[in-house]
């Protein structure tokens, strides 16, 4: 009697496990389906696409000018003024870089309306490559310039 105990315990494992993985299985199925369905149902609202696009345009520029008014931000306490100024420069010249070619996206975006992202600036690989650059640049000369911190064995140490 011990073991049809045992053996119904397994039988029950394994059916669960079975099932739940079907169940996953047709909810994810299901999930996709009500997505599709609904996302179709969008292209039929007007105004959609256009607001969509909007969105998509100003990810980028937002993203962008609040990393850079962090940093500046942060800047104004490194103890180090030389990496304080040339920090400022990248950062005002980025900034300035950002509000013209966003100004310009969006001149273009109201004047000629179109739907792929490639015809904005905000999403040319050079620019943003070089906004990345810079960001990842001035972090390191930041870093740099400062006192070497002790590390978890020397505070044990001392």
């Amino acid at each position: 009697m011990h073991e049809q105990d045992q053996y119904g315990k397994y039988v029950r494992l394994a059916g669960t496990l079975f099932f739940t993985f079907l169940g996953f299985i047709l909810v994810a199925i299901l999930v996709m389906l009500g997505l599709r369905f609904f996302f179709g149902l969008l292209s039929y609202i007007p105004g959609i696409t256009s607001a969509f696009t909007f969105f998509i345009i100003s990810v980028p520029a937002a993203l962008f000018i609040s990393i850079n008014l962090i940093y500046i931000r942060r800047t104004k306490t490194h103890p180090s003024l030389p990496v304080r100024m040339i920090s400022y420069f990248l950062f005002t010249v980025a900034l300035a870089a950002w509000a013209y070619f966003f100004t310009k996206d969006l001149v273009l975006f109201f004047k000629h309306f179109s739907a792929t992202v490639g015809s904005y600036m905000s999403y040319d690989m050079i620019f943003l490559s070089a906004n990345v650059l810079c960001i990842f640049v001035v972090g390191i000369i930041q870093a740099l310039s400062l006192k070497k911190e002790p590390d978890w064995m020397d505070r044990k140490r001392n």
